[in-house]
């Protein structure tokens, strides 16, 4: 028997569960217009939403500042249920950990810059492409600023690192067989996102050491 009312009980930020909704509900707008006959709907979307990297050079869009809600729109887009469940499912498991860690306020500012710097390191990378969708860069950055945070506190309490490095090798493994598997996969954006993560959790974790 166990004590469970004596452990903190950590649910995830009420931003992860509104976030996760609205990816949902964006999802389901476009998969039940697939199936109703409008599959016009989603590569509108897609023009509206996504992230286009020479937008980035020309600066002008569709829309007034298009070139600048992007940063924040194609994360909320996905292509498919399978793509929408993966990135939801990550963030849920990640996110709960992770409030534990740095709170529920530094991990959404870290979410945001790390969808930000994902989408600027593919635009680099891929300066032609587009469209570019989905909350892996920002959830891989999330990953990145466990494992980072996770490093500076095994090290300060002079604990083993070989349960996380294991961890990391792990997501890497998946990350490039993911890769191979399905080309289509923005492995820029994740790389951007979870470099940036990484740097933020360092240095969360060395402000508290």
């Amino acid at each position: 028997m166990t004590d469970t009312a004596s452990r903190p009980s950590f649910r995830m930020p009420l931003w992860v569960r509104a976030l996760i909704v609205v990816c949902i509900a964006a999802e389901a707008v476009l998969t039940i217009a697939d199936l109703v006959g409008y599959p016009q709907l989603r590569p509108a979307a897609f023009m509206l939403g996504a992230f286009w990297s020479p937008l980035l050079m020309q600066g002008v869009g569709l829309y007034p500042g298009q070139g600048v809600a992007m940063f924040l729109t194609y994360g909320l887009l996905h292509d498919g249920v399978l793509h929408l469940a993966m990135n939801m499912i990550s963030l849920a498991a990640i996110a709960r950990e992770l409030t534990r860690m740095i709170g529920s306020r530094a991990m959404a500012l870290t979410y945001l810059v790390c969808q930000i710097a994902a989408a600027l390191l593919f635009a680099v990378m891929q300066p032609q492409a587009g469209p570019m969708i989905g909350a892996s860069g920002a959830v891989f950055g999330l990953a990145g600023a466990l494992v980072g945070y996770a490093a500076i506190n095994l090290t300060r309490r002079h604990k083993s690192l070989a349960p996380l490095v294991r961890s990391v090798g792990l997501i890497l493994l998946l990350n490039v067989a993911l890769t191979v598997m399905m080309p289509s996969i923005a492995w820029q954006a994740h790389l951007g996102g979870a470099g940036a993560g990484l740097l933020i959790g360092l240095a969360l974790g060395l402000r508290k050491v």
